[in-house]
Parts: structure tokens; C-alpha cells; sequence
């Protein structure tokens, strides 16, 4: 992205609060090669995953619905154990903060991540998920094979448009 580009961005959404994510949606946040996804570990290391990275790690994938999917749709990506594996594989975290490009953010144990099946969906029905459709992750679970998760609790931790996780 030029210079110019990020100025006109910035001027952008300092008159309209959301066509900076608007702006750069449009570009490089659909390149499944761009280093979208930020993990860090405390005040230290960082890795920047793109959807290929992503994809490249062991997928997991389910059908489920959920209350802003109409009909069930087909999600895959690695687990959250998967990805916190290939982010520092001797590590232990016990807790996530994710956030989205909006900044809405959830915080929640790792640990029920794990035992609750959660994946960074990065496909839906076999195609990237663009920025404009939830891309380029959702943190998802598998309501439909897993009917206790279906509350509200779970749903809050569905993010999408996945930008950073903080490890701690």
C-alpha cells in the first residue's frame, strides 16, 4: 500500500469511523497471502499468520449453524490448539484475548477453547472468507455436533474478522 493510499485511508476514516476497514477491505485483507492475523505472547514474541499460513496447519472442519448463519454452512481452519502449537509449541497460555478489526474483542480461557473444539475458520463451504463476509478468521465452535455449547456465552466468543490474539 503507498504512502499516498494509507494517507487517504487515515483522512478516510477520521471523517467516517468505518471506511478505513471499508477502504483496505477492498485490497490487501482478501490476499490470502497477506499476514493478516497478529499472535502475541505477553510482551514478547510476535508472529503475523496469513490465510495461506493458516491453511497450511493442520484444518479442522464441521458444518454447524449459528444465530447469524441462515442455513448451516461448512467452516474449517486449525484448532486453537493447532495454531497455539505452531505460535510457540512448548508453550502453555491460559488465556486469549482476540480481537477483530472493529476492536471488538473477547477474552476467554484457552483452555475451553481447546476442550470446546473451537477453530480459526478461515474457509466457509470451501472458499476463503473474505472481509466482507466474516474473513479472514472466525473463532467458531461446532454448536451443531455439540448442542451444549449453543449459549450465550459461546456465541459472544464468535468473532470474526479476526486481527489479534494476545496470549497470556
Amino acid at each position: 500500500m503507498s504512502r499516498r493510499s494509507v494517507l487517504l485511508a487515515i483522512s478516510a476514516a477520521a471523517a467516517h469511523p468505518f471506511s478505513f476497514v471499508s477502504a483496505h477491505a477492498a485490497g490487501d485483507f482478501d490476499d490470502p497471502a497477506e499476514k493478516l492475523v497478529s499472535v502475541t505472547a505477553g510482551r514478547g514474541r510476535t508472529t503475523r499468520f496469513s490465510r495461506d499460513d493458516l491453511a497450511a496447519l493442520p484444518q479442522t472442519r464441521f458444518e454447524t449453524k449459528a444465530p447469524w448463519i441462515a442455513t448451516p454452512a461448512v467452516f474449517e481452519g486449525p484448532s486453537v490448539a493447532q495454531l497455539l502449537r505452531a505460535f510457540a509449541p512448548e508453550a502453555a497460555f491460559e488465556r486469549a484475548e482476540i480481537a477483530a478489526l472493529d476492536e471488538y474483542a473477547a477474552t476467554a480461557d484457552v483452555s475451553r477453547l481447546v476442550a470446546d473444539d473451537a477453530i480459526f475458520a478461515i474457509r466457509q463451504n470451501g472458499a476463503f472468507m473474505s472481509v466482507a463476509d466474516k474473513g479472514p478468521a472466525l473463532l467458531i465452535f461446532p454448536f451443531d455436533d455439540r448442542p451444549e455449547l449453543k449459549d450465550k456465552p459461546h456465541f459472544g466468543l464468535c468473532i470474526w474478522q479476526i486481527s489479534r490474539i494476545r496470549l497470556s
